[in-house]
């Protein structure tokens, strides 16, 4: 009888089960000395990982007992190892049919069918292992998640997504393997994972230039040592970056996260992350948040709900709280990991074999509710997710190219053993916007670069909403800013006048880069500044509630500068007519001045005048140009 007929058979035989009663496998031994030599040698071979020298002694084996569960069961389980799905398949069902109450083979025959893509018979496999009582809570659990994946993929076949990956190139990939990508937030560097012929692994590092990933260099020491670095994720600006080393004598489990940043051109000595977050468990995969708040990792330490679950920790007071489980929406009983929180600071893209997909490990993601909940799950579809592993995915700033690695030869211009690609993120699967402010800070004569903190502020909570360093040796900084908020920009250095900018997005959301050149003043008599996170309601002269952060650091600056004096100038811009618009940028003016006054600034030290719109620094013809001569000055007299 041909197998295609012998599996019709088992499968209408299946169907007439109905309820399968609570009993013990049958005896799986043979009573055949020889079958049980041949039996024995092939468990020591396959213990050795020489799978096809068990294969070879299973074989023998069956020939001189063809009724031996065992070696049928282990010769199924050689095949599933050595990738031939085909001769496992055939080997379960044989097992069938020399015994159909060894129930353990409908399980694997389920697990070998979803694995090559045969849902219709995966199903039918599953359903009947799961007629029996009393059955390992472990499978039962992965019959029940994968009945479910099976419903999953064959409507998701029917509706694909767009997906055509694009290979990076010679720059980033070779012969080899490459993998774990990540992006800084202007998309012009790229580092990745790369394992050589020795299995070591190391970080590499490509630039973007003239339309392509150029030739990628090593890291070198102190990052990248004789032991495993992998799994990395880079600050928006390029400057932190955290890491998984495995192997690494000073780790406290197998896996451990780290830490370095960059000092002017020089990448510094890796910090162990703390041991609050660091355990004798295994911790790997970090993500750091946009604004450098937040780390999501994924670890398999106690307080979980299964294998690897996604976990977060936030930077408080200079410290590293104590992790949090992202919690059962996200987590599974299984393994959920390779958390990759989007700039947009909401989205989380992360692979997982608990939520139903279509193999293995699927990609999805999620999003964060204003409550600090996340949404269920989203599965980013077909053919982005396959019946293999899909895991590593990242997402670019401005949500329209996402990027992971594949081993599949099938991908155009495949280079090596594992490569990594690009693709076109379909609209349903999008994260939200996102862009940056990228600038230099020097000083306004010298024009030399100045290291010091920018501040992001969120003016509807007046909350810091992120922060960055600039550059010791340039003074270049780069700092992420979402698309559903207004934001205020402080630069703020010791002996320096500080320097202020908004950005109103909220309305008309972009993902367009802001660059700006940021000239600090030395404090001294005759040079100003303009605040332009002081905000009024149209024609009135109320300070509004998102003035206070920057009316808190002129006062800061007072108070740290109890000698110097100042005038308050008051400008609008030419909307209306300068009989209005004199007295209401003298109220301006005197709001701010009376406002100082109220916390703890002498009148004697301060002045204030309007000028309406008689001064501006722009062309009124524009909304840019308005909104700069619309503007409250501070001059240091």
């Amino acid at each position: 009888m041909k197998i295609k007929n012998k599996l019709l058979l088992i499968l209408l035989l299946l169907i007439n089960i109905f309820n399968c009663v609570s009993q013990p496998l049958p005896d799986g031994k043979s009573k055949n000395r020889k079958a049980t030599e041949l039996f024995d040698k092939a468990m020591g071979q396959y213990d050795l990982l020489e799978y096809e020298k068990a294969i070879d002694y299973l074989k023998q084996a069956i020939k001189k007992d063809p009724e031996y569960i065992d070696a049928y069961d282990l010769l199924g389980q050689a095949f599933i190892k050595t990738n031939n799905l085909n001769e496992a398949e055939k080997t379960y069902l044989q097992l069938y049919e020399v015994n159909n109450e060894y129930w353990i083979s409908y399980y694997e025959l389920g697990n070998i069918t979803f694995e090559m893509s045969k849902y219709d018979s995966a199903l039918l496999w599953y359903n009947t292992f799961l007629k029996y009582k009393n059955l390992p809570e472990t499978e039962k659990l992965e019959a029940e998640k994968q009945i479910k994946s099976c419903d999953f993929a064959k409507k998701a076949i029917k509706n694909p997504v767009k997906f055509s990956p694009v290979n990076l190139g010679s720059g980033v990939n070779s012969v080899l393997s490459e993998y774990f990508p990540t992006l800084t937030a202007d998309e012009q560097t790229m580092f990745f994972t790369f394992m050589d012929a020795r299995r070591q692994e190391d970080f590499l590092i490509s630039k973007f230039a003239d339309g392509k990933w150029q030739d990628a260099i090593n890291m070198g020491q102190p990052i990248n040592t004789p032991e495993n670095e992998g799994a990395s994720s880079i600050s928006a600006d390029g400057q932190y970056l955290f890491y998984t080393a495995c192997q690494n004598p000073l780790n406290v489990g197998s896996c451990d996260l780290w830490f370095t940043f960059v000092k002017g051109d020089k990448w510094q000595q890796p910090i162990h992350m703390p041991d609050n977050v660091n355990t004798k468990y295994k911790e790997t995969q970090p993500s750091l948040s946009a604004d450098g708040k937040t780390l999501y990792f994924s670890s398999n330490r106690p307080g979980g709900y299964g294998g690897m679950d996604i976990w977060k920790t936030t930077f408080e007071n200079n410290l590293w709280t104590n992790p949090v489980n992202l919690g059962n929406i996200i987590n599974t009983p299984f393994d959920d990991e390779c958390p990759f929180i989007h700039q947009d600071g909401v989205t989380l893209y992360f692979a997982s074999d608990g939520h139903p997909g279509m193999g293995n490990r699927d990609l999805f993601f999620s999003k964060l509710n204003n409550d600090g909940t996340w949404q269920s799950p989203v599965n980013l579809g077909y053919p982005i997710n396959t019946s293999g592993n899909e895991e590593g995915l990242i997402i670019n700033r401005s949500g329209t190219t996402g990027y992971f690695s594949s081993d599949k030869k099938t991908n155009p211009g495949h280079l090596g053993k594992v490569d990594i690609y690009s693709f076109e993120i379909p609209d349903n699967i999008k994260p939200g916007i996102a862009s940056y402010v990228k600038g230099k800070v020097y000083d306004e004569e010298t024009k030399q670069p100045i290291q010091t903190l920018i501040e992001l502020t969120d003016l509807g909570s007046s909350k810091i909403a992120g922060f960055c360093k600039s550059n010791i040796l340039t003074g270049s900084f780069l700092i992420v800013i979402q698309g559903n908020k207004n934001y205020g920009l402080n630069v703020n250095a010791p002996g320096y006048l500080f320097f202020s900018e908004n950005f109103s997005i909220k309305e008309n959301p972009s993902s367009n880069p802001y660059l700006i050149d940021v000239p600090l003043k030395k404090i001294k008599s005759g040079k100003s500044i303009q605040l332009y996170n002081v905000f009024f309601n149209v024609n009135k002269s109320e300070l509004k509630p998102e003035s206070k952060p920057e009316l808190e650091r002129l006062l800061s600056l007072l108070k740290l500068n109890p000698k110097i004096r100042i005038e308050i100038v008051g400008h609008t811009d030419n909307s209306g007519n300068e009989t209005i618009n004199q007295p209401l940028s003298q109220n301006r003016a005197k709001a701010v001045y009376d406002w100082l006054i109220a916390n703890g600034i002498d009148a004697a030290r301060m002045t204030y005048i309007g000028y309406g719109s008689t001064i501006p620094i722009m062309s009124n013809d524009t909304d840019e140009g308005k909104r700069k001569n619309r503007r409250t000055e501070i001059k240091i007299k």
